[in-house]
């Protein structure tokens, strides 16, 4: 609980109205949420416009607004500010008692890899004994508990609730996924980020984003606002990475697999079906490790993750350990064996570089036949589909397009879009219904094949036309092998 007052702290105010010095019990900026001692938040949304439910919280009883637009509402606290999206985070810094000032925060951005490298740094930051939470696309890990996620990163609001229950916990950092969406609409603004690290930046989220100059420009965003002595660790394979650097303020740390200038190199890797071996060059010589992570792709993550750890000075024996104790990332190259045979592979690839570099690595156990499995979401950049296909053309010897999370579009014309891409159809099933089609292609597997099924990786759900129905890859291939044992 806290006064108006200071929850809006040296924050430039257009005009206030009514006591501020009222205390509210919390702030909330879903109209649904609102209690008659709380605060409400009217906030411009991509599909709706708080605003418009000020009237209707009022009748419920709320009597403390914060809007840009002053309401005609009488016997009520109301703040006005030039843009409440903007403010929200430092609003809900000031409630949350600075709680972020506590813990040491490293955000990882990226249009591949960031779960992966997210969940490795955890594990590294959990030996050091650096007490880390986690913030991902899959899960919000506080202590013990952890939570199915929303979103990659939570509005502002959420992520400084989700800081000070950290730091009531008992956690001493953060390891946290850093989206384009949630830098482009503030939500990490103000967020002292001791390192921030860049994976890569390929084709997605043009929907939102219009141009991959914007995307990049979003993503660049996390390394601008670092401070000297803060950590900008980017992979040189990448061309925006020297972008980046440019402008940063934070101390340069690179990964690459040949760049003589890179802080942390690769030397040499050998790749098993259960995992692979690695050797990187540092500042401080060799550093050998094993992983249960498989692809050639996956090495990119574990040396993002390496030199984010030796960024922050962590000893060689934590960053090791913590690697070769990870045994899997939820929704990431998770793989079950067939007693007939044949293996699939379950993985959140939804982008064209992600899945181009997916099927790449399957190729490179050679199987005798790759079969991929996919969609993609309704309501999400199309500029992307018809590439997906080509890719899944170029790269498997049998494409079954099927049912993503179509939303509130039309399934069918989404799957006509990834099929443009493709010129031979004769290696093409298209089977909408996604239970059918990943049966299907276990039914039609043969031994030593390889199956993909790629784009909802953790997911347990499909979205059609804003309703979420229960459906998990996982489930549905775990069943269907049962049978066969």
């Amino acid at each position: 609980m806290k006064r108006i007052s200071e929850i809006m702290g040296d924050l430039p105010v257009i005009s206030a109205r009514g006591d501020l010095s009222t205390i509210v019990r919390d702030i909330q900026y879903d109209s649904r949420k609102v209690a008659k001692e709380d605060i409400f938040i009217a906030i411009r949304g991509l599909r709706q416009d708080g605003h418009r439910f000020i009237q209707q919280v009022y009748e419920r009883g709320c009597r403390a607004f914060i809007v840009e637009e002053m309401p005609a509402i009488e016997g009520a606290v109301i703040v006005q500010v030039k843009d409440t999206r903007r403010w929200l985070p430092f609003i809900a810094r000031n409630f949350y008692e600075n709680a972020v000032e506590e813990l040491k925060i490293v955000g990882i951005t990226g249009t591949n890899g960031k779960t992966t490298t997210a969940y490795l740094l955890h594990s590294i930051l959990r030996e050091a004994s650096w007490k880390p939470g986690l913030i991902s696309t899959v899960e919000t890990v506080i202590g013990e508990q952890r939570t199915p996620s929303e979103r990659t990163t939570p509005e502002s609001l959420d992520l400084h609730r989700t800081f000070y229950d950290m730091h009531r916990q008992g956690h001493k950092s953060v390891v946290m996924e850093v989206s384009s969406h949630a830098l482009a609409l503030h939500r990490t603004d103000g967020v002292p980020f001791r390192a921030a690290v860049f994976t890569n930046l390929g084709h997605d989220h043009l929907d939102f984003h219009k141009t991959m100059e914007k995307y990049f420009l979003a993503k660049k965003k996390l390394f601008d606002n670092l401070q000297e002595n803060d950590r900008a660790v980017v992979n040189l394979d990448d061309p925006y990475s020297r972008r980046i650097l440019q402008s940063s303020k934070g101390d340069a740390f690179t990964y690459s697999f040949s760049d003589p200038e890179a802080t942390v190199r690769l030397k040499s890797y050998q790749l098993l079906s259960e995992g692979m071996f690695v050797t990187l060059a540092t500042p401080s010589g060799e550093m050998f490790f094993s992983s249960a992570l498989v692809g050639r792709f996956n090495i990119y993550n574990l040396m993002a993750a390496a030199t984010a750890a030796i960024s922050l000075g962590l000893l060689e024996e934590y960053i090791t350990r913590g690697i070769e104790k990870l045994r899997r990332v939820p929704g990431r190259s998770e793989k079950y064996l067939s007693a007939r045979g044949y293996r699939v592979y379950i993985d959140y690839a939804h982008s064209p570089d992600a899945l181009q570099r997916m099927l790449e690595a399957l190729l490179e156990f050679k199987p005798p036949r790759l079969t991929v499995v996919f969609g993609c979401g309704g309501e999400r950049d199309a500029e992307k589909r018809p590439r997906m296909g080509k890719i899944a053309e170029d790269y498997a010897d049998r494409v079954i397009l099927t049912n993503d999370n179509p939303r509130g579009e039309d399934p069918e014309k989404i799957l006509e879009q990834i099929q443009s891409g493709i010129y031979d159809r004769a290696k093409v099933q298209v089977i909408p219904d996604r239970r059918a089609a990943i049966e299907t292609a276990l039914k039609q597997a043969r031994k030593n094949e390889i199956i993909l099924i790629a784009g909802k990786g953790h997911e347990t759900y499909q979205e059609f036309a804003g309703k979420k129905v229960h459906f998990d890859d996982h489930e549905v291939v775990k069943q269907f092998l049962a049978k066969e044992a």
